[in-house]
């Protein structure tokens, strides 16, 4: 049953002076002639036979009809001669419109029937909405005017509206029945294509609407050699279980193709999508965006590197690198002073990753904001890609210990370091013996392996001739390295 609203209006003279305006938003001139004082009342507004049920913008528009969404009826004391008019309508995503509103042009037959075209209500649901074609519900008020060729009076004063109430709107579908879903995978022939093995795939920008920025990351995939598949799927297909349904499965248009840029293809229904190939061996990583469906796959990040304060902001000798062996885990040290991020490239053209929503969080957001430290120090980073996460160690000391070096095992012996962190050196004792560089006096960072190439808990390096040595730790850049030279 339609929900009407009678308004019981105050007395309007309708003697107005002459004006030249235009009344904003209804194009209607309010230049009006003197005009008899007439009293207005029982103005009726009533929903229209549209209102009531979802109002699909699409079907409307596929049958050439406007949206009826309500009718006007005149009072007993409507002005003679004046008709109804309403030239727009008011839209809100709450009834109170406290959330803003928003104007879509009307106009009015003469039955006073309020009609809108779905052209005009779409444009305006996807400033209100964004592209999702999800239905949604939008609060509606009116003014109403009686207008009589160039005169005109708005039926009870500027700030009275009608028809107060709400619609379910869906607007025109841009995806063709397609939803973009919050969450997908990379699904791969080394996986038997087995659902329960995909990888997920983390969001770029998760602080905005899909339907504005729909770009996903996998992490890094290992392919040993030629023949390797690939799809993406998403988390709907998953839970179903099936390649299969309904947009359960996206992959590229002709079998066979190689190419590492391109258009996602969705499969058809009741059969799988037709998987892309890689046939280079190598880590590989897999961006696509499943609101424009796109996709782009390229080597994995061999590094991360750390511009910022420290640096000037360059990408050149003083911007320490990140290593990683799993291109997902990235560690390396780095000079921090005030505000820095993380990159994928030498350079602002990879992702840039700023600050997250919560302490330890990144963003990929490229409008995050720098990440920060307190104190101009040396930091033990690490990065984790697919959590997108980071955690950072200030290094307050580095020294030698081992047998070879004058503490043993049982004490570090300090290097001195350079203005910019990333140099340490000592004039030391050592004995034949062995020794690794540690870090706080503690074991959790330290280097070791061989002094061209030191690692993360590298093995013992050994000394084999006694002496004095001024031993120089570079962390400047990777591999890290150092020299003793003997005095």
């Amino acid at each position: 049953m339609n929900k009407f609203y009678i308004y019981g209006l105050t007395v309007l003279a309708l003697g107005f002076t002459a004006c030249d305006e235009i009344e904003e938003g209804t194009g209607l001139p309010q230049t009006n002639p003197q005009l008899p004082a007439v009293v207005a009342t029982n103005v009726k507004a009533e929903a229209g036979p549209s209102v009531g049920s979802l109002i699909s913008l699409d079907a409307y528009n596929n049958d050439g009809r406007q949206i009826e969404l309500a009718k006007v009826t005149k009072g007993e004391d409507w002005p003679e001669g004046f008709s109804v008019n309403v030239p727009l309508i008011e839209l809100s995503k709450t009834a109170d419109f406290s959330d803003g509103t928003w104007t879509v042009e009307s106009s009015t037959d003469d039955e006073g029937m309020v009609l809108v075209s779905p052209d005009a209500w779409d444009g305006v649901y996807k400033e209100m909405f964004g592209k999702n074609p999800a239905a949604t519900t939008s609060y509606i008020r009116f003014p109403v005017w009686a207008v009589k060729g160039s005169q005109k009076v708005r039926m009870g004063g500027l700030d009275t509206y009608y028809g107060d109430f709400a619609v379910q709107v869906k607007p025109f579908d841009l995806y063709n029945g397609r939803v973009v879903e919050d969450e997908y995978y990379i699904l791969t022939s080394d996986m038997n294509w087995d659902l329960s093995q995909a990888l997920p795939m983390r969001r770029n920008s998760p602080d905005m609407d899909i339907y504005v920025d729909g770009r996903f990351t996998s992490p890094a995939v290992i392919v040993n050699g030629a023949g390797f598949e690939w799809m993406v799927v998403p988390a709907s297909a998953v839970a179903a279980g099936s390649l299969t349904g309904e947009y359960a499965s996206f992959g590229v248009a002709e079998a066979n193709d190689t190419e590492k840029t391109g258009a996602l293809v969705a499969n058809v229904a009741g059969s799988k999508a037709i998987p892309g190939l890689i046939d280079e061996a190598g880590p590989y990583v897999f961006e696509v965006n499943m609101e424009t469906l796109e996709y782009k796959v390229q080597l994995a990040y061999e590094n991360l590197w750390t511009p910022g304060n420290s640096n000037g902001w360059s990408f050149g000798t003083g911007t320490q690198k990140l290593y990683t062996k799993d291109y997902d885990n990235y560690y390396g040290y780095a000079h921090l002073d005030g505000i820095f991020k993380f990159t994928t490239e030498a350079g602002w053209g990879g992702i840039n990753l700023g600050k997250g929503e919560n302490p330890g969080e990144l963003s990929t957001n490229g409008e995050a904001e720098n990440l920060s430290v307190e104190k101009n120090a040396l930091y033990w980073c690490h990065v984790n890609l697919s959590a997108l996460t980071y955690d950072l160690t200030e290094i307050t000391t580095i020294g030698l210990i081992g047998n070879a070096t004058p503490g043993g095992w049982d004490s570090s012996t300090a290097l001195t370091p350079s203005a910019d962190f990333l140099t340490w050196t000592a004039t030391v004792e050592l004995t034949a013996g062995e020794y690794k560089f540690r870090a706080n006096d503690a074991w959790d960072i330290n280097l070791g392996g061989s002094l061209g190439e030191l690692t993360q808990n590298g093995d013992n390096l050994s000394l084999e001739e006694a002496g004095r040595y001024v031993v120089t730790l570079n962390l400047s850049a990777l591999p890290y390295s150092a020299t003793l030279v003997k005095q």
